[in-house]
């Protein structure tokens, strides 16, 4: 079986990495697995880049900027929503030596300039095996990556809340109604809630659903020794680190408001808070400023094993997310041995335990999540919560279950 995995870039984004892990697992396990990239940033062999002149690559850019433009400009109501898409732009690639050759098309995150919605149709025009494996749910909605509050999208989205041009999502979820309606759909998503969001919404609810969440090398992602790990990120092994990361903390979904109360909070109920810092992945941001300890800013890392150094240094990795998949950063704290804390919601529920490997808060309470923070902080240890979170990764999330899980898929439909 030949299998070619379709998305945007190989790094730089949670769907990308995702999607350049699962390559790395079909391969580790038998599986003659390609990845297929438009903009390509790491020296995998396995993964190609669309083959692109200079001229037609600054078109195509120039083109993907204008319509983030409009989106971002005009379209969009609320500015600090984090992703809407209409797919005008992409590159045709179904004369690719690797879409040809492929047995099994494995769609992933492919909006931003890589496959139009024109692009898609050729592709379902070669009659070929496309399953999709959903990162957010642009795939459902007339355009939006996550819908909050928003139910439009179990009907049309016709009366979209979030833009000032109804006809727009409208537009898009036509193309998609028409096109699914044809063609039998088949989707698979990381977190059980992604799989059941797609099932009540009007354009997948007749297609077929798989959850098979996502992998990581943990042989990379393993626990360093605390000191050690402090010591080659120059940190006070002393201190007990707090560990959240910000890619983008002004993202409302991302719930840093949460974090901010919740940290205040352990601040006034933690014994010696003087013992507390936090630890930060993401581009320093004023934003910082309003939190209560001590702030370490590591700036964005893009070295797995510097990450790695990180989860081991910290004592706890929180995310007060507000809707979420199957966020890679939980993974990778667990397999590092480092306890979790988030809300209860997406498939985040799916991830952590409390008292197995953290500590799940009621959503939106930020006295909860601060109560799991502390009590992670000072029952960790005996509650072998670091031993059990690896066992966790291990048992649901290694490169071999994930692997299989695929290939049953791909065998099935």
């Amino acid at each position: 079986m030949k299998v070619v995995i379709l998305s945007n870039t190989d790094s730089g984004g949670g769907a990308a990495i995702a999607a350049r892990r699962l390559n790395d697992a079909l391969n580790n396990n038998g599986v003659h697995s390609k990845m297929l990239v438009v903009r390509k940033i790491t020296n995998d062999i396995n993964v190609s880049e669309v083959p692109l002149s200079g001229l037609k690559r600054k078109i195509l850019n120039a083109f993907t900027y204008l319509e983030y433009l409009y989106q971002r400009k005009i379209l969009l109501k609320d500015k600090t929503i984090s992703m809407f898409s209409t797919n005008e732009v992409g590159v045709d690639i179904t004369q690719h030596p690797l879409v040809k050759e492929a047995d099994v098309i494995n769609i992933h995150w492919i909006n931003f300039g890589f496959l139009s919605f024109q692009e898609i149709e050729n592709l379902y025009a070669l009659n070929k095996k496309i399953i999709w494996t959903l990162h957010d749910m642009w795939l459902f909605t007339g355009g939006c990556h996550y819908s909050g509050d928003c139910t439009q999208f179990h009907v049309d989205c016709k009366a979209c809340p979030l833009v000032y041009f109804k006809s727009t999502p409208q537009t898009l979820w036509k193309k998609k109604m028409q096109l699914f309606s044809q063609n039998n759909m088949t989707v698979v998503a990381p977190s059980q809630w992604l799989v059941d969001e797609s099932k009540l919404s009007s354009l997948l609810k007749n297609g077929k659903g798989f959850c098979v969440p996502n992998t990581l090398n943990s042989s990379l992602f393993t626990a360093h020794s605390k000191k050690e790990a402090c010591v080659k990120l120059k940190l006070n092994p002393d201190k007990k680190y707090i560990l959240f990361s910000a890619a983008n903390p002004n993202d409302v979904r991302k719930g840093f408001v949460y974090f901010v109360e919740a940290v205040k909070l352990l601040k006034q109920q933690y014994s010696n808070s003087e013992e507390l810092e936090l630890l930060v992945m993401g581009k320093e941001q004023k934003i910082f400023n309003d939190l209560s300890l001590p702030v370490n800013n590591l700036g964005f890392i893009r070295s797995e094993e510097q990450s790695a150094l990180i989860y081991s240094a910290a004592s706890v990795f929180v995310i007060p997310s507000l809707e979420d998949n199957l966020p890679n950063t939980i993974m990778e704290a667990l397999s590092c041995g480092t306890p979790c804390v988030g809300f209860n919601i997406g498939g985040i529920k799916e991830m952590i335990q409390t008292n197995v490997n953290g500590y799940l808060a009621e959503a939106r309470n930020a006295k909860d999540l601060a109560l799991g923070i502390k009590d992670v902080l000072e029952n960790g240890e005996q509650k072998n919560l670091s031993v059990q979170a690896r066992e966790w990764m291990m048992t649901h999330y290694s490169n071999k279950v994930i692997a299989d899980k695929y290939l049953k898929v791909f065998n099935e439909c």
